[in-house]
């Protein structure tokens, strides 16, 4: 009986923090792909994915690895998918394969075109902001925070916020991350050309989120509401800091990326936890390096 050997599409997480944070199945699963494709533009590794971030990642990984735009995950992912058709094809994404919308959508157009996949999760903002103690399970929707421009200043994630709020629940906000955007300019002459990439900072965040509320006026926070800034989660050098939103819009965060949280009712245990990392006059940017 002639043995049928089904090729696969396989999606795997990387972690949060370099090179080393795959996993030993994610690494057995790209060492024997023919071909390796990363994703570049919902999340990046501490290293960033410049012409050195990839070489870094190919060394260790023993593979020439693409790197996938959004141009190409959007509009020719349908390409991709056809070679996992006659060979098996790695994917790698930054964080875990569903941190994002955009991967959900890669497994549902790779099982419309009756290619296998197969998933190796790994860590993810979503759980990796547990280390400052709020407990995961009394989080409510994540938001996502865009930049604002002088004509598109959306706020639909101020409502998602206010009922958290008054359900005591925390809110981890997401901060806009633009890679490889085409200007405006570029496209009315069809002639496309990129901005700088830009990643939000914790600051830039809070500016528009009080700005936003002072719009709405529903009092869903202020400035003297608690949140969480992390910077480069998962890193060696990740920076963890508790603290108003009055106080965080004051401190340097430093490199990308960063998310913040906006705290909730909180539980004695998570306040016990928090205190290792609020503001101090003696030390206004405490690092968490790991668990206190």
């Amino acid at each position: 009986m002639e043995l049928i050997i089904y090729e696969m599409l396989y999606i795997i997480g990387l972690g949060l923090g370099d090179e080393r944070d795959i996993t030993l199945k994610g690494l057995d699963a790209v060492k024997k792909c023919e071909k390796v494709y990363i994703e570049a533009y919902t999340s990046l590794l501490s290293f960033g994915l410049s012409t050195d971030g990839l070489s870094t990642l190919e060394k260790l990984y023993g593979k020439p690895i693409i790197l996938a735009d959004r141009e190409m995950v959007e509009e020719k992912v349908d390409n991709i998918l056809s070679e996992a058709r006659g060979s098996d094809v790695a994917f790698l994404v930054v964080g875990d394969p569903f941190g994002a919308t955009t991967h959900t959508d890669l497994v549902v157009r790779a099982k419309t075109m009756r290619v296998d996949v197969n998933v190796v999760h790994n860590a993810s903002v979503m759980n990796a902001i547990g280390i400052c103690g709020l407990q995961l399970y009394r989080y409510g929707e994540t938001v996502s925070i865009p930049f604002f421009t002088e004509t598109w200043r959306p706020d639909s994630f101020y409502e998602k916020i206010e009922r958290n709020r008054n359900l005591g629940l925390h809110t981890l906000c997401l901060l806009d991350i633009r890679v490889k955007e085409p200007t405006l300019e570029s496209l009315c002459r069809g002639r496309k050309q990129y901005e700088p990439p830009r990643f939000m900072t914790i600051n830039t965040a809070i500016d528009q989120l009080l700005e936003v509320e002072q719009k709405h006026g529903k009092s869903a926070y202020d400035e003297d509401t608690n949140c969480v800034g992390f910077a480069r989660l998962g890193s060696e050098d990740q920076m963890i800091v508790a603290g108003t939103m009055r106080q965080l819009r004051t401190v340097n965060f430093g490199e990308p990326l960063h998310c913040l949280v906006i705290v909730g009712k909180t539980h004695p245990v998570e306040d016990e936890m928090l205190e290792f990392y609020k503001i101090t006059t003696e030390n206004p940017e405490q690092k968490g390096n790991g668990i206190p």
